[in-house]
């Protein structure tokens, strides 16, 4: 080779060099903030089909960590087995094909209508089918393109762990952003269309990366560190991956089931633990991390002595600090964790190897927390045990000098405790979980009330004992929102007194304690919709609540997610349609949507209505279900709730309810009810593609 062809060689050797780490970088970027643009977004057009239910998130989580495994495992052969150049031909021939046979993200055919149980096996096939092959495929790349990086001659290729840094900044900004930006921004047919386009332009970094690693001379691998022979990896080093992994991952479950359950089910606040989860991805991969090592664990220990306290001495701070304290704990033990799993992490030469571990540890506290503590624990269980096994990955605690008989002891110790809590909790009749959360049955503390709480939200209460401590005996009075006077008794009755003093047939979805069957009268035909099995189980046993067994004993219930069980009805059929779906602060959006206003209306009887339960502390949802229901041409009146120390002392609380009709004339409203109508004020109409929750939450706010 002549002088000129050697200085031509040496400058497409340093443009080459020069690119590599520009081009890696944001092709992770993309490839990341496309994996995790995919679970919100698929997660929100299946969230209808089971009722906006949280345990969709965690069946999601469970099966995008499966998945996620899979993709590392996958990667892992790819780099240890084949050559970039071949790699490269399989990894692109596989995202060719899902290009050109899985885009644009949609639900699957045959997955139209859930069962009544087996949820989760439901759920977990129709991601495979609909989502599984390019999630898998993206997957892939962020293992797969830091061992390409090894091979690429650059001067930072011994240690490419800094990328994985760069590959979570992707995720963190596509989680946080999806809320705030793209689903109030875009319906779900746009998102998945840019989705696919983004994906073709993954293809072509990734063929971009392909080239700059295939162009490596011999003589750069020679002199790089990477590319030697792989230190010995040993058992033990292995499991310290897969624990240090689990902890942190079964935490996130845990922790977004507890405060959605026990805390506050804020919307956006699944998404909340997730992000927190992935930003300690990105500090603890930094070369020098903002926030210290020694910083966490000894934050760890003094935000674990305060929710100590907060359990004992139980202050009342208010939800906000609450789950400031606990997501504060979740992130400086994830912290802890990770950090400590980066500083037991291998050379560049194994660097597959350990990600495939650590994801494998990942996955296993998922499944535990998604799909095992739910069948084996009556309440979220597996939170504190999560929490201590938190404190157990501290460093102190694993250099401690111990004989294998002691160690065997505590092992011993360990499984007989967390023995005692699975028994403890199969006995539990006070709680019963389901896929839909936890439902609680418990006396108030003055011994006056039965409630049934789904987390902190109370959706139904019987009054047991008088003031005086006697029993009640008779008739049980309905309470909470459904006293008579109430907005949702008085709606029901305004539509009466315009039908001549009585309805016909009626469909209630949401059955709770069964409160608004004492608001039956006779000769009307009512029936109530409900998702959850175990809630009409709680609501039709007279040794909890009363109002069914008493009121309405033959009343038939319709088992199903409301949308898809009403469509079962004639249309033109009834005169009432009473959605009380939105007590609690998880709303189901679904339920509240243009299509499915239009399908309550082809239900409904001439001179019929609708009346929504909109009792919400995190969302204004009047002008939602005002704009929505002016699509088709509908009216809205609104009755604002009004409190008083008495109504509170004898459990009648005041709710916010919204009566939707086609006229005027098919309501006669009494005087002094303080009902109004309603316009939408500028807000957009919810569709099944488009919901600003995130809207609803600020006018609330406001």
């Amino acid at each position: 080779m002549d002088a000129s062809a050697a200085q031509t060689a040496d400058r497409l050797q340093t443009r080459r060099l020069a690119a590599t780490l520009p081009v890696y970088l944001a092709t992770i970027f993309v490839s990341a903030f496309l994996l995790f643009g995919i679970q919100p977004m698929f997660a929100k057009m299946v969230l209808p089909k089971l009722g906006g239910s949280p345990g969709v998130w965690s069946v999601a989580m469970v099966f995008f960590q499966a998945v996620l495994l899979a993709g590392y495992g996958y990667a892992h052969l790819l780099a240890s087995r084949f050559t970039v150049r071949r790699a490269a031909l399989v990894h692109l021939t596989l995202m060719i094909a899902v290009l050109a046979v899985n885009l644009p993200i949609h639900i699957a055919a045959g997955f139209e209508r859930p069962p009544q149980d087996g949820e989760t096996l439901w759920l977990i096939g129709l991601f495979t089918v609909s989502v599984g092959l390019p999630f898998f495929a993206v997957a892939a790349n962020g293992p797969l393109l830091q061992a390409w990086f090894a091979r690429s001659g650059h001067s930072h290729a011994a240690d490419p762990y800094f990328l994985y840094a760069a590959s979570n900044v992707g995720s963190f900004l596509s989680l946080v952003t999806y809320p705030f930006v793209i689903e109030p921004l875009l319906p779900l047919a746009v998102q998945a269309t840019a989705w696919a386009w983004s994906f073709a332009l993954l293809l072509a970094g990734i063929t971009a990366c392909a080239g700059l690693a295939v162009g490596v001379s011999r003589a750069d691998l020679s002199i790089n560190p990477a590319i030697g022979t792989a230190v010995p990896v040993t058992a033990a080093q292995r499991f310290g991956w897969v624990a240090l992994a689990f902890v942190p991952s079964g935490l996130l479950v845990a922790v977004t089931a507890h405060i959605s359950t026990d805390v506050a089910a804020v919307p956006l606040l699944w998404v909340v633990p997730l992000a927190l989860f992935l930003l300690t991805f990105v500090i603890v991969f930094q070369r020098r991390p903002v926030l210290p090592h020694r910083w966490m664990l000894h934050l760890q220990l003094a935000l674990t002595a305060l929710l100590l306290v907060a359990i004992v001495a139980k202050p009342d701070i208010g939800w906000i600090a609450t789950l400031a304290l606990h997501l504060g704990l979740f992130f400086t033990t994830a912290m802890v964790a990770h950090g400590e799993l980066v500083k037991r992490r291998p050379d560049a030469a194994r660097l597959t190897e350990f990600y495939l571990w650590m994801s494998f540890g990942g996955v296993l506290g998922g499944l535990f927390c998604g799909l095992l503590a739910p069948m084996i624990f009556n309440s979220v269980a597996e939170y504190p045990m999560l929490l201590v096994a938190g404190l157990l990955c501290r460093p102190g605690f694993t250099a401690i000098p111990m004989s294998p008989r002691v160690r065997f002891a505590l092992a011993v110790v360990g499984l007989s405790t967390v023995s005692g809590v699975v028994l403890s909790e199969q006995r539990r009749a006070d709680s019963v979980r389901s896929f839909f959360g936890v439902h609680r049955v418990f006396e108030t503390a003055d011994g006056r009330f039965r409630d049934l709480a789904h987390g902190t939200t109370v959706h139904g209460t019987q009054r047991i004992r008088n003031d005086d401590g006697s029993a009640v005996g008779g008739r049980p009075e309905p309470l909470t929102y459904y006293f008579t006077g109430g907005g949702i008794a008085d709606g029901i009755d305004a539509l009466r007194r315009a039908r001549g003093g009585k309805l016909g047939k009626v469909a209630a979805v949401g059955v709770g304690t069964g409160s608004l069957a004492c608001q039956i009268r006779p000769g009307e035909s009512w029936s109530f919709y409900e998702i959850d099995p175990h809630v009409i189980g709680i609501a039709t046993d007279p040794a909890r609540f009363s109002f069914i067994s008493q009121c309405a004993p033959r009343i038939p219930f319709v088992i199903g997610d409301a949308r898809l069980t009403l469509g079962d009805a004639v249309p033109g059929s009834l005169d009432l349609i009473v959605i009380d779906a939105f007590s609690s602060d998880a709303i189901p959006v679904h339920l509240l949507t243009r299509e499915a206003i239009g399908l309550y209306l082809s239900r409904l009887a001439p001179g019929g209505a609708m009346l929504f339960h909109i009792s919400n502390r995190h969302m204004d949802l009047s002008p939602v279900v005002a704009a929505t229901a002016n699509e088709h041409g509908l009216l809205t009146w609104v009755r604002e709730p009004g409190q008083t120390a008495q109504m509170t002392h004898d459990r009648k609380i005041s709710p916010r309810v919204a009566l939707v009709a086609r006229g005027a004339a098919d309501l006669h409203f009494a005087e002094g009810e303080n009902w109004r109508p309603i316009a939408s004020a500028g807000v957009k109409p919810w569709r099944d593609d488009y919901a600003d929750v995130l809207g609803a939450i600020m006018r609330k706010s406001r």
